[in-house]
């Protein structure tokens, strides 16, 4: 005789077969809602990096930057007044040529760091699947 109450699928085995038909469809659901904002993060970051503008000829000469800095060091160490020409000045000699990092879509060149604990971290290391961001900041005291 056959036992009807096994012959049944158990609550359980219900959820199973649901979670085995819901699964598959809310992954090509994400998988259709993903793919179309990579392919347009893809094609922005491209028309950044070409529209980008090209990196700007130095403006001060080398005789204009040591006035700038050897006169702002000056005034500063005798306690004078340093006027707002010879401040601007004086950042755009410390900062001439200086970039804001590599371009976008750039790869990072890799690298080895010891954190504030001493650990060795390596750019592979630190790279997740969709890749990593680094920020570095200058501290209070330099």
């Amino acid at each position: 005789m056959i036992n009807s109450t096994r012959d049944a699928p158990t609550l359980r085995e219900q959820r199973i077969r649901q979670a085995l038909i819901v699964v598959p469809v809310a992954l090509a659901i994400i998988v259709c809602a993903v793919i179309p904002a990579v392919r347009a993060a893809e094609n922005y970051t491209q028309s950044v990096a070409q529209n980008a503008p090209p990196p700007s000829a130095p403006h001060m000469t080398a005789a204009e930057k040591e006035r700038a800095l050897t006169e702002f060091m000056r005034r500063d160490a005798a306690g004078e007044k340093i006027d707002p020409a010879l401040l601007k000045a004086f950042i755009e000699a410390q900062n001439e040529g200086a970039t804001t990092g590599i371009a976008i879509g750039q790869t990072a060149p890799a690298f080895e760091l010891k954190d504030q604990n001493g650990r060795t971290h390596t750019l592979k290391s630190l790279m997740g699947r969709k890749g990593v961001l680094l920020v570095f900041t200058r501290s209070a005291d330099w």
